[in-house]
């Protein structure tokens, strides 16, 4: 316990230390004009600029937007990644075939499909999910079908000599034995999802944070843009740190041994 909290101490502190110095160079690098002012407010503008895109009722509302398309989409993602992962892996004669179509297809952008899918779907939240569960799906499946390859043999003789059913071992045996290895893949994807989901903000779609920060693009605000843009980046380090220690405590055993 002790050498756990030495641990998470020394972690904060090369965080604070990391910050600092990102600060630091960021200061440096508007002070000695490497970059335009125009392009690179201070770190104090931007800092000031925080308080009144906090008070944006628009961006508030396109930051919830932006929430629930991500989490729309690892949803859908998440469920059809699993599905499809026990499906693919408990059946040997699909494994090498369809690790093929998914690597194929997960070498595609997701953003890639932004215009097909504004095309087939519109600029709202469909077109944003849609490209979002395109982009989740592959990280999720793959860990699935890994953390089905993990099983135990043993496991999988004595559920059939007890003539268990497949749905039966699949849901009793084989799943939990891959669930270390899925929750590793969610938590990937979620990122992807957030970045994705911002992607067709920014490019095309009509609601969400990303058309905020558009707007104060064009109304030359660069300031409360890249304010704007740290919020993003506390909100997915947050989100990281919360679902990998969600992910320690569902799966002590993993992380122990």
């Amino acid at each position: 316990m002790r050498m756990e909290r030495t641990a998470k101490f020394h972690d904060l502190g090369y965080a604070v230390v990391g910050c600092l110095t990102l600060v630091l160079l960021w200061f440096v690098a508007g002070v000695t004009d490497l970059v335009p002012k125009s392009s690179l407010p201070s770190p104090w503008a931007v800092a000031t600029a925080l308080p009144e895109l906090l008070s944006d009722s628009e961006f508030l509302a396109g930051a919830l937007d932006t929430a629930w398309s991500t989490a729309l989409t690892v949803l859908i993602g998440g469920v059809a990644g699993v599905i499809l992962g026990l499906l693919v892996s408990s059946h040997p004669i699909l494994q090498r075939p369809s690790m093929v179509v998914v690597n194929s297809l997960r070498s595609i952008p997701a953003t890639a499909l932004i215009p097909i899918g504004i095309m087939a779907l519109g600029m709202g939240t469909q077109m944003k999910v849609a490209i979002g569960v395109y982009a989740v799906l592959w990280p999720i499946l793959i860990n699935t079908s890994y953390g089905v390859a993990s099983t135990e043999r043993m496991r999988l003789q004595a559920a059939r000599s007890m003539q268990w059913s497949w749905w039966r071992r699949q849901a009793l045996v084989v799943l939990p034995s891959a669930v270390p290895s899925i929750l590793t893949g969610i938590r990937i994807s979620v990122g992807i999802g957030l970045i994705v989901v911002i992607s067709t903000e920014l490019l095309g779609a009509r609601t969400g944070v990303g058309t905020i920060l558009v707007q104060y693009t064009q109304a030359d605000r660069p300031d409360v843009v890249y304010g704007g843009v740290l919020l993003l980046g506390a909100v997915g380090a947050l989100l990281f740190s919360g679902l990998l220690r969600l992910e320690q405590r569902l799966v002590r055993w993993e992380h122990r041994g």
